[in-house]
């Protein structure tokens, strides 16, 4: 039986890039590159999360300021940076 709770994956960083996530690494307080790069990730997953304003579930992006609510199906449109329901369902 395979662990696929523990997926590894690679990186090649040049020596800026190295530098970088030390930079971070001290700056954050993290024992490990590993935690940094896990943290620069859910921080990203963050920004291109879309949560539907009607039911608080997750929403799929269609454009870069339309959205589908997978839950209700509500249609949502990006106003000033807030997303807002055009057409609930």
């Amino acid at each position: 039986m395979i662990d696929r709770t523990t997926d590894e994956m690679w990186l090649s960083l040049n020596s800026e890039e190295q530098q970088a996530v030390s930079a971070l690494q001290q700056e954050m307080g993290l024992e490990t590159p590993a935690e940094v790069m896990h943290t620069l990730l859910r921080q990203a997953a963050q920004r291109a999360l879309v949560v539907c304003p009607s039911c608080g579930h997750g929403a799929r992006k269609l454009a870069s300021d339309e959205a589908s609510c997978v839950e209700c199906m509500s249609v949502l449109h990006l106003t000033d940076g807030i997303w807002q329901v055009i057409t609930l369902q």
